[in-house]
């Protein structure tokens, strides 16, 4: 595995796109077993945790399936037509954009009405550029993703040649305008696709869909990002991990 495809990513995501290889490669055919989670620890030099997320990683794509008493099972070596999501950092979001291809259909600069500006959370008024377009995974022939993302109209310039880049639209920014974010506010609401939507992303209107929406803001609270990805329910998953603070043990 390449340096470049290591870099920034997380340890979990690493391990998987490993064993993800070794599977499609038929180091590891279908019908066997892969190493145990001891095995897999000593092997990657993780905890037991990182491996169990690397092989939820696994399970989420469809290539293995694991029975008590038995082990991980190997049970494709064809990763089905979803594609999967593990979140926890605002890293793990720069990853995403990493394994995407952005397809732009058009890019605007428009006025936030009062629809808008309660959709971005912004005075009415204010000036955005928009970039509407679909995203695809590398081994995906569908489209993953129907994609609006707003940038406030003082950055507008990171949208120059933008086409084929796979930097995240807030890494560009940070590197144009030295502005990061301080906070990303994310909300995921069910919903069906409509004619136009269906039509776009080849599926049948009235499908179900995720649409999840991340609004980027600076030190200083101020939203100059917002992101709006459409999913057909059958092709995407979204996981992330809740962990529970232990409280500090008594003096």
């Amino acid at each position: 595995m390449s340096r470049a495809r290591v870099i920034g990513r997380p340890r979990y995501a690493v391990v998987a796109q490993a064993l993800t290889e070794d599977i499609l490669s038929g180091r590891y055919p279908v019908g066997t077993t892969l190493p145990t989670e001891h095995a897999l620890c000593t092997q990657f030099n993780i905890s037991r945790h990182t491996t169990r997320e690397a092989l939820r990683r696994l399970q989420a794509l469809g290539l293995v399936t694991r029975r008590a008493g038995v082990g991980t099972l190997v049970k494709s070596d064809r990763i089905t037509q979803r594609y999967v999501q593990v979140g926890d950092t605002v890293a793990d979001l720069y990853q995403y954009v990493q394994d995407m291809v952005l397809n732009i259909l058009d890019v605007t600069d428009v006025q936030a009405d009062a629809e808008m500006a309660t959709l971005l959370g912004c005075p009415k008024g204010q000036a955005w550029s928009k970039l509407h377009g679909l995203r695809m995974a590398a081994e995906n022939s569908l489209p993953v993703a129907l994609s609006d993302v707003y940038i406030a109209r003082a950055y507008r310039g990171v949208l120059e040649g933008i086409e084929g880049v796979v930097l995240p639209m807030w890494s560009l920014i940070e590197a144009s305008y030295d502005v990061t974010p301080a906070e990303v506010r994310q909300q995921i609401t069910a919903t069906t696709l409509n004619q136009e939507e269906a039509a776009k992303l080849h599926a049948t209107p009235g499908d179900p869909a995720l649409r999840i929406t991340r609004h980027y803001l600076t030190d200083s609270s101020e939203i100059y990002e917002v992101a709006i990805n459409l999913y057909p329910a059958d092709r995407f998953t979204y996981s992330n991990t809740l962990r529970i603070e232990q409280p500090d043990a008594a003096p």
